[in-house]
């Protein structure tokens, strides 16, 4: 029983053996048929000549697939993605029988045969840089079908240059094209075409920083360069900036900013020291908000949506510093600054109370800074009586009010009113008011703008 059990997994092995050793030999007479088929598709064959050589143009059918957008650059006026670029033309000289091939719809074949066979010289008009993978291989493969049709797929990361209208800057939809066509054969030797399947086909969820592809429209056309016509097709890519990194960076500080400087507008007429102060500093940091956040942009010479922004609000921040040069000069004299007060103040003493006194009989409580009076005489430093005459003539004289009690224990009985101006009380509503009419028409007139612009690039 045991023996039995031998033979027979004995046998099923060999029958194995046999099966596998009969499949190797198919499969090795039909690789040999397909290398013969092939050498002798290329016996008679003439790469440097078309196939339709002297008869009608060759077609060429294109079609991309877009894996990712890696960027848009307004400084270079430049765009940039990774794709799956695809060609199908058709060489009857590359037809073959599909009974003694294993029944292969398609052949794919090494690159050595490539180089052996007619190819189109497609290239792109507007490219810039744009490179093959060729990590860890060559990124690009092609396969002969039995009608002689040929597929060539490659991988590029292609680079062109997009010319961007930035009027409408950061609102503003950009439409980027790519040109492909023949170096060196015109419209009557090659034409191209776009895949009636899918001619671009895009990646679900691309990603971008600063923009977002919204629409990727195709078409053909024929270019006429040094007298003769060249076959054209082309795709537009359309992009949509995005708009959150320019108010987080650029016109929300700016609006803080412009808010910050009507701080101001509360603070009294007589704090010259602070106003001032406070201007200075709005303006000097709207400066640096706006050179940090405009370094990166292409400079050019008209003005985008961006720039009218940073202008009215440097504006506005600039006015309210000029608003209080104006009230200021219309402030009564010697009110605004403390120094300028110290100066037309002299150290005449009097007493609060009607007595005579003997000078040397005042105490400090009793001790007041007045103003001399323009009309008043000069006393006499050498008479006495002279003295109590100037005395009795200045302690009816009523002070006016100085800026501040930190100057002196001299200061300290000084009493003043802090006053208002009509211009400052007028501006802490017409600032607000004329900003926001300001924003509304800016928004409501760029929105507008870009949508329109939108439409005319795309028509």
């Amino acid at each position: 029983m045991n023996t039995m059990n031998y033979v027979i997994i004995f046998s099923i092995i060999i029958i194995i053996f046999k099966f596998e050793w009969i499949h190797n030999s198919y499969v090795s007479s039909d690789l040999k048929n397909v290398s013969a088929i092939l050498d002798d598709l290329l016996k008679s064959y003439d790469r440097y000549h078309r196939p339709t050589y002297g008869g009608e143009p060759d077609k060429i059918i294109v079609n991309i697939y877009v894996r990712s957008m890696s960027g848009i650059s307004e400084l270079d006026m430049e765009y940039s993605f990774d794709c799956f670029f695809r060609q199908r033309w058709t060489d009857t000289r590359l037809i073959y029988n599909t009974t003694s091939v294993m029944n292969y719809t398609s052949l794919p074949v090494s690159f050595q045969m490539f180089s052996k066979i007619w190819k189109p010289d497609t290239y792109f008009y507007n490219g810039q840089r744009s490179y093959i993978h060729s990590v860890p291989h060559v990124n690009r493969f092609f396969r002969i079908a039995t009608d002689g049709t040929i597929l060539y797929s490659q991988r590029l990361t292609i680079r062109a240059s997009c010319i961007m209208n930035l009027r409408n800057l950061p609102l503003d939809t950009q439409h980027c094209t790519l040109l492909i066509g023949s170096f060196a054969y015109n419209s009557e030797e090659t034409i191209y075409e776009w895949s009636n399947k899918t001619a671009v086909d895009l990646q679900n969820n691309l990603i971008m920083n600063q923009f977002s592809l919204i629409d990727a429209t195709v078409g053909s056309r024929i270019l006429i360069r040094e007298n003769r016509t060249r076959s054209i097709i082309y795709v537009v890519f359309a992009f949509r900036r995005h708009v959150g990194y320019f108010l987080l960076q650029l016109y929300i500080p700016c609006v803080l900013i412009v808010f910050l400087s009507w701080v101001g507008l509360w603070l009294n007429r007589e704090a010259t020291n602070d106003r001032i102060n406070l201007g200075v500093t709005t303006i000097l940091t709207l400066i640096f908000v706006i050179i940090e956040g405009k370094k990166d942009l292409p400079k050019v010479p008209y003005i985008t949506a961006l720039d009218c922004f940073l202008a009215v609000c440097f504006i506005f921040v600039f006015s309210t510093l000029f608003e209080f040069a104006i009230v200021h000069y219309y402030t009564k004299a010697r009110t605004g600054d403390l120094n300028e007060n110290m100066r037309d103040l002299e150290d005449y003493v009097i007493r609060d109370d009607g007595t005579n006194a003997d000078e040397h009989d005042i105490s400090r409580n009793d001790v007041h800074l007045v103003y001399r009076p323009s009309l008043a005489p000069t006393p006499s430093i050498n008479s006495r009586t002279s003295e109590k005459k100037s005395y009795k003539c200045y302690r009816n004289i009523r002070c006016k009010p100085a800026y501040s009690a930190f100057q002196g224990r001299a200061l300290k009985n000084i009493f003043y009113s802090n006053s208002e101006s009509k211009i400052d009380i007028f501006a802490r509503t017409m600032y607000p008011v004329a900003f926001f009419i300001f924003n509304f028409i800016y928004w409501a007139y760029y929105l507008h703008a870009s949508q329109q612009q939108s439409k005319g690039e795309k028509e």
